[in-house]
């Protein structure tokens, strides 16, 4: 007894049926984990755009901190300076 075409197909039909439920936990679960991938690629890029913005405040903090050395290294320089000439004054 050969199978005919519509045999096959309906094999075919059946298979791929039983094969869709076993496979569909899986699909579900690949679901689910593309979608904490793309929350967890969107929290990276947030934490990229806030690392960016941290750095620019970071050289700004520098160039103030840097600022404000060199005025009090130059108000101690003034400082030694007029004690110096101060000294130096006759009494």
């Amino acid at each position: 007894m050969a199978l005919t075409n519509e045999d096959l197909q309906a094999i075919a039909n059946l298979l791929d049926s039983k094969m869709d439920q076993k496979l569909q936990p899986i699909n579900d679960r690949l679901d689910a984990m593309d979608n904490r991938l793309d929350k967890l690629e969107s929290e990276v890029s947030s934490l990229r755009t806030g690392q960016i913005a941290m750095r620019k405040e970071l050289k700004e903090v520098h160039h103030t901190v840097a600022d404000t050395y060199d005025l009090a290294l130059d108000a101690w320089g003034r400082s030694t300076e007029n004690r110096t000439w101060l000294e130096a004054l006759p009494k």
